[in-house]
């Protein structure tokens, strides 16, 4: 098992423990291995909405590299509030494969890290805005 990783999917989980936003989460399914790791979870928000998460990193060197992610949130009714991911669907935009996804309509290119703790800093923005 890699220490690296599991404390980064550690970090993960206490992230979800103390935020005001998520009511409740559960790991669907994790696996570390000597040098990956994959880590999915849902989690249930406290206004009724869904974040799913899921994350694929390596441990390249002395750090962590996420290699694949999806961070999805969806409000009480389904509908899609965010998505953060990678999947090479939209190519032609900037910094392709990375993009967020807000609402069913729109899609804008992403230039930072897939960090799913400011991910959660968002959503726990928004819902404290309502």
């Amino acid at each position: 098992m890699n220490m690296r990783i599991r404390r980064h999917f550690d970090e993960i989980e206490v992230r979800l423990i103390e935020s005001p936003a998520i009511l409740s989460y559960e790991i669907i399914s994790e696996e570390i291995s000597l040098d990956d790791g994959k880590l999915r979870l849902r989690a249930n928000l406290v206004d009724g909405g869904l974040l799913e998460c899921f994350v694929y990193c390596k441990e390249i060197g002395r750090s962590l590299q996420t290699d694949k992610y999806s961070f999805h949130w969806q409000d009480a009714q389904g509908n899609l509030v965010r998505r953060l991911d990678n999947a090479p669907h939209h190519p032609e935009l900037p910094h392709a494969p990375h993009h967020l996804h807000i609402g069913q309509n729109r899609v804008e290119g992403y230039r930072g890290s897939p960090d799913l703790s400011a991910f959660v800093g968002e959503l726990e923005r928004h819902l404290a805005s309502k």
